[in-house]
C-alpha cells in the first residue's frame, strides 16, 4: 500500500537533491577554510613551507594557473564560434559556457596571488607597468578577457538578447581567447634560456589543449547541472561536444608529436635532456599516462558513435581530458624546471639553509601547496554553482 505525501512536502527525489546540495555547500565551505588557512600560514611564514627551491622556483601554483588559463578557453570559444557561423545546436549551453569560463579565469587570476610570496607588492605592476614584459600584457589580457566573460553572460541573461551585440561579442572573444593563451605560452616560450620551453609552437600548443580542456569541462558540468536540477538541454548537445573533441584531440596531439619528434630529431643535448626525463625519466609515469589516458582512450570514445551515446562513458572521456591536459601542464613546466641554468660540483644549490648541494633538483609539493590548490578549486566552485543557480537552472516563475 502506498501512502501519499501530504501536499506540499518534497518527493523523495527532491528531498535527496536537498541533502546532496547540503552536503555540496558543506563541501564547498571546507574546501574555502582549508585555502584560506594554508594561505594564511604561507603569508606568515613566507614560501619557504612550499616546496620551492633557488632551481625549482615554478611549481604546483604556476601549473594550475597554466591549467586554469587554458579551462577558460572552451566555454567562450562554444559561444563565439557558433554565434559566427550561424549555428544554434549549442545555443542551450551558452549561459553555463560563459559561467564556466568567466571562473575559470578569475581563477587563473586568484591562483597567481600565492606564487607571489609578498602579493601586496602587486600594485607596482599596476601603477608602473612595463609594457615590454608578457607578465604584464597577461594581467591586460586575463582582465579584457573576465570583461568580455562578464558582458557576454550580461547579454545572455536579458529578456531578449540581443542577436547583433552577440555576434559583435563574438568577433571580440575568439581573437582575444587566442591571444590570451598564447600570452601565456609567451611567458615561457621567450625565456631563452629553457630551450624546452623557447619553441615557437608552444602557443599553438596552449591553445590546442585549451580547447581540449574547456569543452570538456563544459560537457562535465552541463551533465552535472542537468542530473541535479531540472535544466534539461537537447541530448544532442553533448553528442555534438564529444565530435568538437574529437577533432580537438587529434589537433592538439599532432602539434604535441611534431614537437617531440623535431627536438629528438635534433639530437642537441638542451632538447634531448628534457625528453629524456619525459620518456624514460621522473617523468615518464605522467607522460605516458597523460598519452594513454589523456589522449588516446578519450579519442576513442569520441570518435566512435555508439561509445559517445553512452553517457557514462562519455563523461568519463570528458573527465580523463581534463585531467590529462592538466599532466600536460606538469610535463611543460617541470621538465623546464628541472635542467639546472648552472651547475656547480657535486650538485647544484637546493636553496636550503639544510641542503648546500644536490645531485639534482627535486620538487615535491607541501601540504601547503595542496591547501591552497584545494581553496582555488573550492573558489571555483563556489562561483559555478552560484552562476549556475542564479543564470541557468529555470526558475518557478519561468525566467
Amino acid at each position: 500500500m502506498t501512502t501519499l505525501a501530504p501536499p506540499g512536502s518534497p518527493t523523495p527525489a527532491t528531498g535527496q537533491r536537498r541533502r546532496a546540495g547540503l552536503l555540496w555547500y558543506v563541501a564547498l565551505a571546507v574546501g574555502l577554510a582549508i585555502g584560506l588557512f594554508s594561505f594564511g600560514y604561507q603569508l606568515s611564514a613566507g614560501l619557504t613551507v612550499t616546496g620551492l627551491t633557488n632551481t625549482v622556483t615554478w611549481g604546483l601554483y604556476i601549473v594550475l594557473f597554466m591549467f586554469l588559463v587554458g579551462v577558460s578557453a572552451g566555454g567562450l570559444i562554444v559561444v563565439a564560434g557558433g554565434e559566427l557561423v550561424g549555428s544554434h545546436q549549442l545555443e542551450s549551453l551558452n549561459r553555463l559556457a560563459v559561467i564556466v569560463s568567466g571562473t575559470a579565469v578569475a581563477a587563473a587570476a586568484v591562483s597567481i596571488i600565492p606564487d607571489l610570496g609578498r602579493p601586496w607588492l602587486a600594485w607596482h605592476m599596476m601603477v608602473g607597468p612595463q609594457w615590454m614584459s608578457p607578465l604584464v600584457w597577461d594581467m591586460a589580457v586575463i582582465s579584457i578577457y573576465l570583461a568580455i566573460a562578464g558582458v557576454d553572460l550580461w547579454i545572455l541573461t536579458r529578456p531578449e538578447p540581443m542577436a547583433r551585440w552577440l555576434r559583435i561579442m563574438a568577433v571580440v572573444t575568439l581573437p582575444v581567447a587566442v591571444l590570451v593563451h598564447s600570452v601565456t605560452a609567451w611567458i615561457f616560450g621567450f625565456l631563452v634560456a629553457r630551450p624546452f620551453w623557447n619553441t615557437a609552437i608552444l602557443a599553438p600548443l596552449f591553445i590546442s589543449s585549451a580547447l581540449v580542456s574547456g569543452t570538456a569541462l563544459v560537457l562535465i558540468v552541463a551533465w552535472v547541472v542537468r542530473r541535479v536540477s531540472t535544466w534539461d538541454p537537447p541530448a544532442h548537445v553533448f553528442t555534438d561536444l564529444a565530435k568538437l573533441l574529437a577533432w580537438f584531440v587529434a589537433v592538439d596531439f599532432f602539434l604535441l608529436l611534431a614537437e617531440l619528434v623535431t627536438a629528438y630529431t635534433s639530437q642537441t643535448a638542451y632538447h634531448l635532456a628534457p625528453l629524456e626525463m619525459l620518456f624514460g625519466g621522473r617523468q615518464a609515469p605522467l607522460f605516458w599516462g597523460q598519452l594513454v589516458l589523456g589522449v588516446v582512450l578519450p579519442f576513442l570514445v569520441y570518435v566512435n558513435p555508439r561509445l559517445r551515446t553512452r553517457m557514462g562513458l562519455l563523461v568519463g572521456a570528458a573527465t580523463l581530458s581534463v585531467l590529462g591536459v592538466f599532466a600536460k601542464r606538469v610535463n611543460i613546466l617541470m621538465p623546464g624546471m628541472y635542467e639546472p641554468q648552472i651547475a656547480l660540483p657535486p650538485g647544484v644549490p637546493a636553496g636550503r639553509a639544510d641542503q648546500t648541494f644536490e645531485l639534482g633538483a627535486l620538487y615535491v609539493p607541501t601540504w601547503v601547496e595542496y591547501g591552497v590548490v584545494v581553496g582555488i578549486l573550492a573558489f571555483s566552485a563556489t562561483l559555478i554553482t552560484v552562476g549556475v543557480r542564479r543564470f541557468v537552472i529555470p526558475r518557478s516563475d519561468g525566467s
